[in-house]
């Protein structure tokens, strides 16, 4: 096995107040030492990221057009290895067991001449730290370490500065609301990603619409009654035919209506198409776009694991299980809730609600490979029969076709 393929790279979502993508965090994992956050020598760790990135991934794939947040150690900086970054995508992130020294000083004074960008990670204020503070342009706080109220008083020591406040391990609405209210800028963490339970929640008609839709396919009604209900939604209608006439669908002749677009899909494409929109569409949940983003990546990841090991017929359910995972932070309730009105295969609902089944494992192992947990990871494909390569392979196609998609849309 190539030195690339034992490192696990994550991408984790920074978003601005207004919930809005601005920024990922690389992170990585090294199946060498799997309970460790980072390589036993981080310049090493660091440069093989990069190398991996580059030369396999491709910057653009794995941000889109977003800013890298990257950890560096000061002999990262030391030798130059940043260079490898283009200086208006990469912010260095200096770890907090970094001695605050006047060399580290000049050195990023240096690297901000050059048009970097530089955070403190996981900070804690002291007096040291004051000739950093004058370069960086964001510091972080780890909500997790410092606790709500260690997080508030460090706050008011930062706030009203030159540089942006962001917090990260930000896991709730909650959490996200009361450092709002701190005066953070910027915030890291997958609170995004979870239900926010209110019960009364407004679902959009267009996705009620969309579900109407899908419940159809999935029964196989015939083609005049799924049409039907197509021309009661200008947008839904707009929607399918600007997909099946998109140039990734390679079709000879434009397709023009309605009925021709769904005997060129067939049932089994539609309810794959119908899965994926019913988490496009705007405004629904926390920062819908960026969890639209995760699960569009979790979906083909799933599919592409999948595809050597189970059948033709089960590859779209595989997408099927990756969009609709998310369902409950769209709809704003449990999961089981949310699923209650969708006419699911038994074979989607066993693994989304049971954990079960022959589809289960890979939604599994892709969970845990966005949560980065090594041991899981090296566990669990095990237990599929999948190498850590094929994972590798199957994770850098599903960024790529993702961020395909992002920039079409």
């Amino acid at each position: 096995m190539e030195a690339a393929d034992n490192i696990f790279i994550g991408r984790q979502p920074i978003l601005d107040g207004r919930q809005q993508l601005v920024a990922y965090e690389l992170l990585f994992r090294s199946a060498e030492s799997p309970n460790a956050g980072t390589m036993p020598d981080g310049t090493l760790a660091t440069g093989r990221v990069l190398a991996n990135i580059l030369n396999q991934l491709g910057l653009h794939t794995v941000l889109g057009g977003k800013r890298a947040f990257l950890n560096v150690t000061a002999e990262f900086l030391q030798k130059g290895l940043h260079e490898l970054l283009p200086h208006d995508r990469a912010v260095l992130e200096i770890l907090e067991d970094v001695e605050p020294t006047p060399e580290l000083a000049a050195r990023c004074a240096q690297l901000r001449a050059e048009g970097y960008e530089l955070a403190l990670d996981d900070f804690v204020y002291s007096p040291a730290w004051e000739p950093l503070l004058e370069l960086v342009t964001y510091v972080k706080l780890d909500v997790r370490a410092l606790g709500m109220e260690e997080t508030a008083r460090q706050a008011g020591l930062l706030c009203g500065r030159e540089f942006a406040l962001l917090a990260e391990k930000v896991e709730t609405i909650d959490e996200f609301r009361r450092c709002l209210d701190l005066g953070f800028d910027y915030f890291q963490g997958y609170y995004f990603a979870k239900p926010e339970l209110l019960g009364t929640k407004r679902i959009d008609p267009s996705l009620l619409n969309a579900v109407n839709l899908f419940n159809l396919v999935i029964g196989k009604a015939d083609i005049a009654r799924i049409e039907a209900g197509f021309r009661q939604d200008v947008a839904l209608s707009y929607n399918l035919l600007k997909f099946i006439n998109s140039v990734g669908m390679g079709l000879a002749r434009k397709v023009n209506g309605i009925r021709h677009a769904l005997v060129v899909l067939g049932h089994a494409k539609l309810a794959r198409w119908l899965s994926l929109l019913m988490l496009s569409l705007p405004g629904h949940g926390v920062a819908s776009q960026t969890l639209f983003r995760v699960a569009l990546t979790r979906a083909r990841f799933i599919e592409l694991l999948g595809q050597k090991r189970l059948p033709p017929k089960e590859h779209d359910l595989l997408f099927m299980m990756g969009m609709f995972s998310a369902l409950d932070v769209l709809f704003g309730k449990p999961l089981s809730e949310a699923l209650s009105g969708i006419a699911l295969p038994p074979e989607v609902g066993d693994a989304l609600l049971h954990g079960s089944g022959r589809l289960a494992p890979y939604l599994q192992l892709v969970r845990a490979c966005e949560e980065l947990d090594v041991a899981a990871v090296q566990r669990l494909a095990g237990n599929a029969g999948v190498t850590l390569t094929e994972i590798n392979a199957a994770q850098h196609q599903a960024l790529a076709w993702a961020g395909e998609l992002d920039q079409a849309a």
